[in-house]
């Protein structure tokens, strides 16, 4: 069985975790209208979900670090 996943944060939509809002993106990634919302919004939250499982200790750039993840993301990779 094919899994579905976001085309632009990569998560899972399996209704559990998320759903799919718009083809092919989820709730954090599209607004109510199923419209892709700003890459810089989008990248803030990545960067945030990131922080959540990282060590506290040093101080990464987690926005670029979400601007590389995203970069990888078929919504926001670079032709």
């Amino acid at each position: 069985m094919e899994m579905k996943f976001c085309h632009s944060c990569g998560i899972i939509l399996d209704g559990n975790i998320a759903k799919e809002i718009a083809p092919n993106y989820c709730g954090y990634c599209a607004d109510e209208n199923g419209n892709l919302k700003p890459k810089e919004v989008v990248q803030s939250g990545v960067a945030d979900w990131l922080k959540s499982f990282s060590p506290s200790d040093g101080n990464p750039d987690f926005m670029k670090r979400a601007e590389n993840y995203l970069n990888a993301m078929p919504a926001w990779a670079k032709e």
